[in-house]
């Protein structure tokens, strides 16, 4: 059964006790989930996908969607019959489940793993502004390494990414993440104190790891409080050398100018003040024993707008984007910034995280259920 009470069902059999909702919204998506070692084998082909068409083409989303099913399965998948059965979940990818019932791992899924593209593919995107077609567009040409990229793009901001590159990959624990919270709160409050945050991500959703910090802020209860504080925050985490000279990615700050205007265009919908920064993790002496450089996501946003901000920045990817999908079966609209309707692009009011789940008609789930990606 969906957990969500959706006007048109989304499972394949509805009459089926075992039917998996298509939609990450309408069930429960742990991890690890019972059928784990399956989704490890399945990823490098999804992620794959991603790399050589981008994450928004039609097979892309094909095999996401059909990967977020198995994940949302709630029982160990053991027979092809059972995995027929599962949305999205075709022929070809019932071969590949079958080969993996009988062998343990998907030749495909190795050879992928293997490949030469696959490798540089993932590596090219690994860098920041370095997206899907223009890695295509590096490997034509001949582009292997981190090296090539440098001298193909001959691009100042290329050079100032790689040199954090090796910290910038490393995974980043639970506790960590959680300091450099502390460090970010300090200089809030040397700014303007009232403030509340929310660690977002794969944190929130109970990872152990994750590959950047995204931190949400903003005022209880005070819209218009929080203009204005991440251009300061920003300079201040800079001259207190928090942020190399070189360490802001992106500053946009178009966010909180717009938030007395409540029937702004919904092209400015997620208009969220944003700042993606390199973020120096001075050395303690003990866990860290130089500075360690780490990729984070600042973003501000009124209090009428943080119940969606939370659900939007806390994920998964795929999660949204069937949020999204529901939202537009019973005509709104949603993203991080806020929820509108679809046919007269009013805003609907959802200031708490369980608010919106309750405006789009659905069953709360908690964030370490909503890991509808691999």
């Amino acid at each position: 059964m969906p957990i969500a009470s959706d006007p048109s069902s989304d499972t394949e059999s509805p009459d089926d006790e075992q039917a998996v909702p298509m939609l990450a919204c309408h069930r429960l998506s742990p991890r690890p989930c019972v059928n784990q070692a399956l989704v490890e084998e399945l990823k490098p082909l999804r992620e794959f996908r991603f790399l050589r068409y981008g994450t928004h083409a039609k097979e892309s989303i094909s095999y996401a969607t059909a990967v977020s099913c198995i994940i949302g399965t709630p029982f160990k998948i053991e027979t092809v019959e059972q995995a027929a059965k599962i949305p999205k979940v075709g022929e070809k990818l019932t071969l590949k489940i079958q080969e993996f019932l009988e062998y343990g791992f998907i030749k495909e899924s190795r050879e992928v793993q293997q490949s030469e593209r696959y490798r540089v593919l993932k590596l090219l995107t690994s860098v920041h502004d370095v997206g899907y077609a223009k890695a295509n567009e590096l490997y034509e040409r001949g582009v292997r390494t981190l090296e090539d990229l440098r001298r193909a793009m001959n691009r100042k901001r290329i050079d100032s990414y790689l040199k954090y590159y090796d910290d910038l990959q490393e995974k980043i624990p639970r506790s960590e993440v959680e300091s450099i919270l502390a460090f970010v709160e300090l200089q809030l409050n040397r700014i303007k104190p009232g403030f509340k945050t929310l660690l977002c991500g794969g944190y929130r959703r109970g990872k152990e790891f994750s590959n950047d910090v995204d931190i949400l802020i903003t005022y209880p209860h005070r819209d218009g409080e929080e203009r204005g504080v991440l251009q300061a925050l920003v300079e201040r985490m800079q001259q207190k050398n928090l942020i190399p000279e070189d360490g802001i990615l992106t500053l946009t700050t178009c966010g909180t100018d717009r938030i007395i205007t409540p029937n702004r265009s919904a092209t400015l919908l997620d208009a969220l003040d944003k700042a993606l920064i390199i973020f120096r993790h001075p050395a303690n002496g003990t866990t860290r024993v130089r500075d360690k450089y780490r990729r984070v996501d600042l973003v501000v946003t009124t209090w009428r707008e943080w119940g969606s901000a939370v659900v939007g920045w806390t994920g998964s990817t795929q999660f949204e984007r069937d949020l999204r999908r529901h939202a537009k079966r019973i005509d709104l609209k949603f993203d991080s910034g806020g929820i509108r309707d679809r046919t007269t692009d009013e805003p609907v009011e959802a200031v708490t995280e369980k608010d919106v789940f309750r405006v789009l008609g659905l069953d709360y789930i908690p964030p370490e259920m909503r890991n509808a990606d691999p």
